[in-house]
């Protein structure tokens, strides 16, 4: 299946990869990258504002604001550390 893939993909056929009979009863997979994003958002908003209501100065606010998203990014996408350009697509509007 991995050669017929290739074979295709090098032929420049994308849009028939695989056969139908071969994709026949699979199930696609849910995307979950804007939920994700939505969560992180939020998570990082909510925790922005419990250290404003602490009574942190903002001169402190400021830094952590990214120390924060990168924590709770690192977080949310299971231990997984984002690169640079996965942190940009987080702040990209599409």
């Amino acid at each position: 299946m991995l050669l017929t893939i290739a074979e295709r993909y090098v032929e420049g056929r994308i849009d028939d990869l695989l056969d139908a009979d071969q994709l026949a009863g699979v199930t696609p997979v849910v995307p979950r990258e804007r939920i994700r994003a939505v969560v992180v958002g939020l998570t990082v908003v909510l925790g922005m504002a419990a250290a404003g209501i602490l009574g942190l100065p903002d001169a402190a606010l400021i830094p952590l604001v990214p120390a924060v998203a990168v924590f709770v990014a690192v977080v949310f996408n299971r231990g997984r550390i984002l690169t640079a350009s996965q942190l940009t697509d987080l702040i990209t509007p599409r």
